[in-house]
This record gives structure tokens, C-alpha cells and sequence, in this order.
């Protein structure tokens, strides 16, 4: 059997369009099978989605229950004394775990020094300040994950 690649490649469209699930060709002692799995999709579909239904219900009587919270919300940091992650990444205070931290709560920095590490793809990206100030409070724990955009420093 001459097999053709284009052929090969339209037969594999028609049955991922189709209900079809299984299609066989045999001419003499050559086969070729081209078959699709749904079970497996719906399947993965069941287990995704059971996770996600679960903290909805859990969710609905513990945001029903914290109603003294919205008292401490004022206390927010104004968002132009926020200095925020430039990228996805896990957060270090210093160069090495044995190291001193870069900077305190309650340190002078000046724009341009160091504040902290962003490890972003094995690549460890110094984070600079973004002006000149006091830390009044770093907001991310050592070593953990931070987000574009989630703020890192409040300064004074």
C-alpha cells in the first residue's frame, strides 16, 4: 500500500471532527489505524471539574462567616507608595540562604539598590528600587511565589 502523508493527515481531520471513533485500512499485510479516545476526555473532564465544585460550596459558608474583616480594610497601603513585581517568580530576600537579607522593614534605599531576587525560569533577576524612600514593610514571605504586578515593598 502506498501510503500518502496527505491522505494520512485528512483521514486523522475527519475522524477528530466526526463521532467517528476508530477508522482501519489493511491492503494485503499493511495496516494502518487511526483510532480517538473519548472516554479519555470525559473522564478528565469529571475529575477537573469535581475539585472545582467542591470549594464553591465550601467557599459560600466561610465568606458568610468573616464579617468583622472588612473593619481592618482600611488600613490598605496607599497603591502609589507600593513598589510591585515586575515578573512571575519566587520571591528571595537575599542572594543565597546564608546571606543577609538585601534590605529591612525600616531601611533607608535609594533608587536603583537592590531590594530583593526574582528567580523566574532558573534565571535570578535582582528587583531594584523604583525610587528613593524607607521600607515600611515587605509584604511577600521569603521564598515564595509571587505574580506580575503583586506588590513586593511599601515604602514610608
Amino acid at each position: 500500500m502506498q501510503i500518502d502523508i496527505h491522505k494520512i493527515a485528512k483521514l486523522i481531520e475527519i475522524v477528530s471532527k466526526s463521532d467517528v471513533s476508530e477508522i482501519n485500512l489493511k491492503q494485503g499485510e499493511e495496516e494502518l489505524k487511526i483510532t480517538r479516545e473519548k472516554a479519555v476526555a470525559q473522564s478528565v473532564q469529571t475529575v477537573i471539574s469535581a475539585p472545582v465544585a467542591a470549594p464553591v460550596v465550601q467557599a459560600a459558608p466561610a465568606a458568610a462567616a468573616p464579617a468583622p474583616a472588612p473593619a481592618a480594610a482600611p488600613a490598605a497601603p496607599d497603591a502609589a507608595k507600593l513598589m510591585k513585581s515586575p515578573m512571575v517568580g519566587t520571591f528571595y530576600r537575599s542572594a543565597s540562604p546564608t546571606a543577609a537579607p538585601f534590605v529591612e522593614e525600616g531601611a533607608s534605599v535609594k533608587e536603583g539598590d537592590t531590594l530583593c531576587i526574582i528567580e523566574a525560569m532558573k534565571m535570578m533577576n535582582q528587583i531594584q528600587a523604583d525610587r528613593s524612600g524607607v521600607i515600611k514593610k515587605i509584604l511577600v514571605e521569603n521564598g515564595s511565589a509571587v505574580e506580575f504586578d503583586q506588590p513586593l515593598f511599601e515604602f514610608e
